[in-house]
């Protein structure tokens, strides 16, 4: 693909949609993600393959850079399911009261890896991305409500990155909790 799709359009720095019908992804949406990734403050995009926020089926392909830093949080009322394109990433899990009750490294099939998983409702959980850039595919069921997701109350918020880096660090292998 020699320039960006006519079907995809841009709803913020970090979000584009498809038009919802046949898309086929190449290395290049892959690029132009992490160079509209590498632009943004928080330092990541997605590309919605669904056309509409309203759409029953979620599936969204998201590039987060090293750099970026996801609040722990939990679905109240779905699932969601994650499979690792490009990258690796540490997912950390969470009980309610924010100890850390599992920990494991992902990466692409290729890698021979764990590359995805189900998380069902009600679970904290976050990444840490361990490579530049981590390219994955979400799913979940629509339509999107902001206020079917939780933010950790006990893990800083994403509008302080450093803090969220500094909290997650502190979690490291042997470090049990907060």
């Amino acid at each position: 693909m020699d320039q960006p799709d006519h079907r995809l359009r841009e709803v913020s720095p970090e979000v584009l949609y498809s038009d919802g019908g046949f898309l086929a992804v190449d290395d290049s949406i892959v690029q132009l993600l992490k160079d509209k990734a590498a632009k943004s403050t928080r330092r990541r995009c997605r590309l919605c393959f669904h056309a509409s926020s309203d759409d029953l089926q979620q599936e969204m392909l998201i590039v987060m850079h090293r750099s970026s830093y996801v609040r722990p949080h939990r679905h109240l009322r779905r699932s969601e399911t994650l499979a690792i394109i490009e990258g690796n990433c540490e997912t950390l899990l969470f009980d309610q009261d924010g100890q850390l009750t599992e920990r494991f490294t992902m990466s692409a099939a290729a890698e021979g890896g764990r590359f995805f998983y189900k998380m069902p409702p009600g679970i904290f959980h976050t990444l840490i991305f361990r490579s530049e850039w981590l390219v994955f595919l979400e799913t979940t069921i629509g339509p999107f409500d902001p206020t079917s997701s939780e933010a950790a109350s006990w893990a800083p918020p994403e509008t302080d990155p450093a803090a969220g880096h500094a909290y997650l660090a502190g979690l490291a292998p042997g470090n049990p909790g907060r």
